[in-house]
């Protein structure tokens, strides 16, 4: 990720506090549903094969982690989707303004192209969720 993906997650969520050594942290509380997320960006993390960008997000329901963050988008109204690319396999965390956070992983690129009709309703929402996405899947 760059400084620009920065500016592009603080356009919708809000100013971070910026760490030092690449690490970024936004604080988010929304008042009308008394959630809170805190969200970490972190572009210099070394696992052993180089520098990757590592997305933590921990809210009273739980704390997830996405490795190897390639790239994020805007989903609007108010959310900024993160994606990883391994093989022919996505997964992402999409973050929200209002402190909403969903993960979806290891889901195969094919699952975008098919028609939402024939996709399994167990695969349903991760279907929809990276179909908005499509146009960035498809330059990683």
């Amino acid at each position: 990720m760059t400084l620009q993906d920065i500016d592009t997650v603080t356009s919708v969520l809000g100013n971070a506090e910026d760490l030092g050594g690449g690490t970024w942290f936004w604080n988010l509380r929304d008042e009308t549903s008394g959630r809170v997320l805190a969200l970490t960006v972190s572009t210099t993390v070394d696992m052993g094969a180089g520098p990757e960008t590592i997305v933590s997000a921990q809210t009273h329901q739980g704390y997830v982690e996405l490795h190897g963050v390639t790239a994020c988008m805007v989903i609007e109204p108010d959310e900024v989707m993160f994606v990883t690319k391994r093989d022919d396999t996505f997964s992402s965390l999409v973050v929200g303004k209002t402190c909403t956070c969903s993960q979806f992983a290891n889901i195969r690129a094919s699952l975008i192209r098919t028609d939402l009709t024939a996709v399994d309703p167990a695969a349903l929402m991760a279907a929809m969720q990276l179909s908005l996405a499509e146009s960035l899947l498809e330059t990683l």
